[in-house]
């Protein structure tokens, strides 16, 4: 359980508009997942909002990664005196049983987590901006109580960044977060969705005249990611710490792990970590997963989803520690929530369960309003 307030995080809803023009403070925000990263980026005098896999691959420098019709969408990133190839096309980097990916509790201090931040550094320098100001990373909500965790993201990344092929990018401050206080941040540009889904819920809540309204609510922000579940209870704009929590191999990562036993169960061999990003693509689209030439409906597999993820929100539950009785609303961010919007829907039938629209990017786009609540208030200046 979370030890401290987030002292962080400017909780009340942020305004989303900001100048990114000569003279104003360059504000950049990077969520890094476990499954995707998230980051902010500059176009033209806004920002946009782009994302790559949660891979780094050591760096093929033969001249056979140089064939084929076109140039995939990487960049060779150096950490600690190694490249790591990073971006979105960083999945036809795979060779041997390599597969760039960490999903240990120790992620945040590892190369790969480095390597896929100063990727999207390197994203943010294409685009044009070569010195920020303010930086938003953002943790787990288990690993963001460690004050030992979030120091040394900041020593890390604050100061002069090499992101490859002769470019650098310094960073002024970097502030972090908890991954779902993002989502939270960025409630209010959703304010007309948010209330059609109360409408029709039922229960005791109303509709909400604006955004400052959720300022008396009890809100469970629920945070699915590919290897964690994190939640966060915000009463009137306050975090509540002891209702607050994460649970550790809860997320997306387990369920393709179950999917991927049953499966192989069914069709009777083993199957490797290989085929565990062809099944997860494949529960994403709805579409059978290819393996050997033979297309495997995976339907049928949707009990075991279940059954993992309300196993998960069983977890929840437990750490709320009775706090759902207080609970006014339930909003859901993350790149997979429909099945637990579904199951909690059915567990709490009064309370209103809202999925963020785009809700991969929820964490990130509140990430990048609160740096520039940050900005608007402090003296950093170019």
């Amino acid at each position: 359980m979370l030890e401290q307030q987030y002292h962080d995080a400017n909780l009340q809803p942020a305004d989303s508009t900001s100048p990114h023009v000569a003279g104003f403070p360059v504000v950049r925000a990077i969520d890094v997942g476990f499954g995707h990263v998230k980051l902010s980026q500059r176009d033209g005098n806004d920002v946009k909002f782009t994302s790559f896999p949660s891979m780094a691959i050591p760096a093929d420098g033969s001249a056979v990664r140089t064939l084929g019709t076109r140039k995939r969408d990487t960049f060779d990133v150096p950490v600690r005196g190694a490249l790591y190839e990073v971006g979105r096309d960083v999945a036809l980097a795979h060779s041997g049983g390599n597969f760039g990916r960490d999903v240990t509790d120790e992620f945040y201090k590892g190369a790969i987590y480095e390597a896929l931040t100063r990727g999207a550094l390197r994203y943010m320098a294409e685009a044009g901006d070569s010195q920020i100001d303010i930086l938003v990373l953002g943790l787990p909500v288990n690993q963001y109580n460690d004050a030992k965790r979030r120091d040394y993201l900041r020593s890390t990344f604050e100061g002069s960044l090499d992101v490859g092929d002769g470019k650098s990018v310094f960073v002024k401050r970097v502030l972090v977060q908890a991954q779902p206080v993002g989502g939270y941040a960025a409630i209010d540009e959703h304010l007309d969705e948010l209330n059609a889904v109360i409408a029709a819920t039922g229960g005791a809540l109303r509709t909400l005249d604006s955004g400052e309204a959720l300022e008396d609510l009890a809100v469970l922000m629920v945070d699915p990611g590919e290897h964690t579940l994190d939640w966060l209870l915000v009463q009137q704009g306050t975090i509540n710490p002891r209702a607050s929590g994460a649970a550790s191999d809860a997320g997306r990562h387990r369920v393709v792990r179950a999917v991927q036993e049953a499966l192989s169960h069914q069709i009777g061999r083993p199957l490797g970590p290989s085929v565990m990003p062809r099944i997860n693509d494949a529960l994403r689209l709805g579409a059978p997963v290819k393996l050997s030439g033979v297309a495997h409906p995976l339907q049928s597999y949707e009990p075991v989803v279940l059954s993992v993820i309300d196993d998960s929100i069983n977890r929840m539950v437990d750490g709320l520690r009775d706090a759902h009785e207080i609970i006014d609303l339930i909003v859901l961010v993350g790149g997979h929530p429909e099945h637990y919007r579904d199951l909690l829907s059915k567990r709490f039938p009064a309370i209103p369960v809202f999925v963020m629209p785009d809700s991969m990017y929820a964490n990130v786009r509140g990430f990048q309003m609160i740096g520039e609540a940050e900005a608007a208030t402090s003296e950093v200046r170019h």
